[in-house]
């Protein structure tokens, strides 16, 4: 066993411009230190979800389970950007989840807890914010300030708050609580800037509590019709690459954020060889643009630096953009191997091989973990080795086979001594609230992003493979239970269902069998089929019936007969649980449908859209129960829920360019020659 150092690094929000420079300083401060690096990357925040969907779609609360990774390895330091982590997540208290760690000597990043073995080291906040206001009261003359702080609770934003809280009454201008909002350091603060206006008359300045809140501070005052820097100032805290850039620029102060990873490193370096170190604070500096009002020689102009670095930015840009446009290429052709296991692991470990992986490895847990929000997780004592990749060089198993790597075990390989320093990079893989494992990589520090894209598809990809699985032996249950039955003279050729005859008969045995309990007859439509046979032919109509089949099947449930009665409609019955709520429970079954048929959609590739509505009707089971003379009760519901259908299912071109190819084969087990008029 070597004797080579390990040192991890646990950071998050790693989108944003100051985890992201951290990162950087980091990573260069240890390359030439002979030891190995290992960053656990947390790179969401609920900013980004809110922004393209819904805040039940919210899952960043995954990368809390993250960190506990790093069990798997043994490290003799950890760096812990404890802010980042704090910015968005809704950690447990800080002293539980620091005590997790508590054993491996710890340099916690901007917060000021000191850690029980280990130093802090945080920026000089109040300093930073000091400034900014006091430039603006000095040198402007304002004195109606309002003031957009980062989020309750986090360190860094309570320094820079009481900075502001504290220049204001040294200077006898009035501060109340309308004049405060909390934002959460990312740009979805449109609302709280909004809440400052409307509290507010004659607003002279806003100070934002970091750059990125400053963002939507300029737009939401270019609505308004307000020019900053004329009509009203903005000022920020970081220095980030688009505090150069704004027009006009913005007046902020600059954290330091390359030298704090920079001197994480040379106290880390010191922790290591056994010397004394103490916390730090990193001095801030303050630039003035021309967002305070300031013009000519009193603001700073871009320097060539800064032109540079905006380059830069855009190249990264460009890279990340490239990636994106690439992710769904990538995704297709996962999802058509999804029905190997071995050839899916192969096809990954070959993706990350041509983005420029020197290792690669994708270590899955034994089962996939349901993590949900606020409710309390097991992390495996063990995770399968599914592919490893070094160089040109990859071995792929399939799970059952891998190899079983314990806690502490190690997630990297152990490297001599003489060997130069290894850096290595983990991203969770997940999907949803279903959790599948970590990815591993030693890559270049400007391609996380990038390599944060592509673990996105890996996760959809292994959930796909996992409900593909899943449907196979769903399927063959169906096969095994209709060949029990025997009603072969009883199917529906083209999809495989019960026929008219078959499901009536079926529903009949049903309400017999469970005599005095509640059922509800569900009545499926698909939406516009003549449409689809007149515009794509009767194939494509063909397809869609099967695959409202498929989508109405699961829907249903296990052992719930289900039946073609027509040329597009379903005809099927529930038995319901005892004590169910009956109309949440058929609620919930509907909006799964729609969501089923969304999923279907934006993968299928077809040019237009799969919709099937739903009318229902409950009822209790009788002995002398005549279910035909019932199905009108939700025929008549099924009528209401037409008149809310699309118009057309044609799509517009524009959806088609997200849109993906799906193999039909997915559908084979509705198979059928048989037309669908």
């Amino acid at each position: 066993m070597s004797g080579r150092k390990k040192v991890g690094v646990f950071v998050a929000n790693c989108h944003m411009d100051h985890p992201k420079k951290i990162i950087k300083s980091i990573y260069k401060g240890f390359l030439d230190k002979n030891v190995d690096v290992h960053f656990f990357l947390g790179t969401e925040s609920r900013s980004f979800y809110r922004q393209i969907s819904t805040e039940g779609n919210d899952f960043d609360y995954q990368y809390l389970s993250l960190y506990d990774y790093s069990n798997f390895e043994t490290f003799d330091l950890l760096i812990i950007g404890y802010g980042s982590l704090n910015t968005f997540q809704k950690l447990m208290d800080k002293e539980t989840f620091l005590n997790k760690f508590s054993h491996i000597p710890c340099i916690i990043l901007e917060d000021n807890t000191t850690p029980k073995t280990g130093i802090n080291i945080i920026a000089d906040n109040y300093s930073g914010m000091r400034q900014c206001v006091e430039h603006l009261i000095h040198e402007h003359h304002y004195n109606n300030i309002v003031y957009l702080s980062g989020p309750e609770g986090n360190d860094d934003a309570q320094e820079r708050l009481q900075a502001y809280l504290d220049v204001m009454i040294e200077n006898g201008l009035p501060v109340d609580d309308d004049m405060i909002e909390y934002g959460d350091f990312s740009e979805d603060v449109e609302d709280k800037i909004h809440a400052l206006f409307d509290h507010n008359e004659n607003i002279d300045a806003i100070v934002c509590a970091n750059d990125e809140m400053s963002t939507t501070a300029y737009r939401v005052c270019a609505e308004k019709g307000l020019k900053v820097g004329e009509d009203i100032a903005i000022t920020g805290f970081d220095n980030m690459r688009w505090a150069w850039c704004a027009e006009p620029g913005l007046t902020t102060a600059e954290q330091k954020s390359g030298e704090m990873g920079y001197r994480a490193v040379e106290l880390g370096m010191d922790i290591l060889a056994g010397k004394k170190v103490s916390s730090e604070r990193i001095p801030t500096g303050f630039i003035v643009r021309g967002s305070c009002g300031c013009k000519g020689d009193h603001a700073q102009s871009t320097t060539r630096r800064e032109e540079n670095n905006i380059q830069n930015a855009l190249e990264e840009m460009k890279e990340t953009w490239s990636q994106a446009i690439s992710g769904p290429l990538m995704l297709r052709e996962l999802i058509q191997a999804a029905d190997n296991e071995v050839t899916i692991y192969s096809l990954i470990s070959q993706m990350l091989l041509r983005q420029g992986a020197k290792y690669s490895s994708l270590c899955l847990l034994e089962n996939p973990m349901l993590n949900v929000e606020d409710k309390p997780y097991i992390l495996a004592e063990n995770l399968r080795q599914v592919f490893r990749q070094e160089g040109d060089k990859y071995h792929v198993y399939e799970k059952e086979k891998a190899p079983i790597i314990e806690r502490a075990q190690g997630l990297i390989p152990t490297h001599k001594e003489e060997d130069e320093s290894h850096i290595y990079f983990s991203y969770l893989i997940f999907d949803g609230n279903r959790q599948y494992g970590i990815l591993t990589t030693e890559i270049f520090y400007k391609d996380v992003p990038n390599y944060y894209l592509t673990t996105l598809q890996i996760g959809t990809a292994l959930h796909f493979m996992e409900l593909l699985q899943q449907s196979h032996e769903d399927r063959e249950k169906m096969i095994e239970q209709n060949a029990k039955l025997n009603y072969s003279a009883s199917s529906d050729p083209l999809t495989g269902l019960f026929n008219r005859r078959g499901i009536m008969d079926q529903m009949a045995r049903e309400v017999a069998l469970n005599e005095g309990r509640r059922a509800c007859i569900v009545i499926g439509d698909l939406d516009h089929l003549k449409e689809i046979n007149d515009t794509f032919g009767h194939g494509e109509g063909d397809f869609a019936i099967k695959a409202a089949a498929e989508l109405l099947w699961r829907g249903m449930g296990e052992g719930a007969p289900l039946g073609r009665i027509g040329g597009d409609e379903f005809l099927g019955l529930s038995i319901l649980d005892e004590d169910i709520d009956e109309e949440a429970f058929i609620k919930k079954r509907i909006a799964d449908l729609k969501l089923s048929a969304e999923l279907f959609n934006s993968v299928s590739g077809k040019p237009y859209y799969l919709g099937v509505s739903v009318g229902t009707y409950v009822f209790t089971c009788k002995a002398d129960t005549v279910v035909n003379q019932l199905v009108k009760y939700a025929d008549e519901e099924l009528y209401t829920a037409k008149k809310s259908r699309r118009e057309t299912v044609v799509r517009d071109v524009v959806d088609d360019i997200e849109d993906f190819d799906i193999d039909e084969s997915l559908f084979s087990g509705l198979d059928g020659d048989a037309k669908n008029e």
